[in-house]
């Protein structure tokens, strides 16, 4: 759906495009709510996009961790409203807890994203920690992470 409304590598077509992304969301598809999510996060619906994350992880705790029903983008999604509190109370520990577990999914994509903000999350405090989430992103080959270089740390 998300090719289609983009017209990347194929012609566009952007409300079927948006029918495809819709149903798939409606079928708790993860790569389908992470692109309606992502829709409603550029018209400001932070409530929304979040209900529809959260909504999906609880769907997958629920059924014995199907991994058909979660991936690390989602995780990595969810954990950053947690992080930044768009679309419910921040709450740090539990969004990087989430990202954490967007980790071992690696190198499922959003895994990268989760190691880098890690580093990020940890890089004043702990630096320790975060060089470890930093030679992930680096390892996943984010392209913030790559920059950094050397940790610097030792």
């Amino acid at each position: 759906g998300g090719c289609l409304r983009t017209g990347t590598g194929v012609q566009c077509n952007e409300h079927l495009g948006l029918q495809l992304i819709e149903f798939s969301a409606n079928q708790g598809n993860p790569t389908g709510i992470n692109k309606k999510a992502a829709l409603l996060e550029e018209e400001s619906k932070y409530d929304d996009a979040f209900e529809l994350y959260q909504k999906c992880y609880v769907h997958h705790k629920n059924n014995n961790n199907d991994n058909s029903a979660i991936n690390a983008l989602l995780l990595f999604n969810l954990g950053w409203c947690y992080v930044s509190g768009d679309g419910t109370n921040k709450d740090a520990p539990r969004g990087e807890n989430l990202w954490k577990d967007a980790c071992q999914m690696a190198p499922d994509e959003g895994s990268e994203e989760a190691a880098w903000f890690l580093y990020q999350q940890y890089e004043r405090d702990n630096p320790k920690e975060a060089q470890k989430w930093l030679q992930l992103a680096q390892d996943l080959g984010h392209e913030d992470a790559l920059e950094c270089g050397g940790s610097g740390f030792y």
